[in-house]
């Protein structure tokens, strides 16, 4: 009897952490899709998109507009922003971008997030 005891009080405490688990994860998890994805399956509604931003980024409006190509696995995307910009955002960083893709072939993205490269690398660690 006290086993059975043990045993449904480990069996709650399993479900309860399994649930705060799953709520932290869930509520931060991104969703996005990749541009040959979102080239395969085009849609008329908002969608996220990842890409690496290339070099040929055109800033206007004093930095507030910004014109550039998303690549991703051989696939590019002409993308326009406005708004304001995060402050590691450069060629070669990872961007996801929330929008629509026009008529015009362009994305235009109400928001925009760069993600940030690991602080970890493999490389040697820089003197001081």
């Amino acid at each position: 009897m006290r086993r059975l005891r043990w045993l449904g009080l480990g069996v709650v405490l399993a479900a309860c952490l399994g649930y705060l688990v799953y709520s932290a994860t869930g509520s931060s998890a991104e969703y996005y899709v990749t541009i040959s994805e979102m080239r395969a399956h085009p849609s008329d509604s908002n969608v996220r998109v990842l890409g690496v931003v290339q070099d040929d980024v055109v800033r206007n409006e004093g930095g507030l507009h910004v014109h550039f190509t998303a690549s991703e696995g051989g696939q590019t995307m002409p993308v326009d922003y406005r708004g304001a910009l995060p402050d590691i955002f450069r060629p070669g960083v990872q961007v996801v971008v929330d929008g629509r893709l026009g008529a015009d072939g362009v994305f235009h993205a109400r928001t925009l997030q760069a993600k940030c490269p690991s602080r970890f690398s493999s490389g040697s660690p820089a003197s001081v």
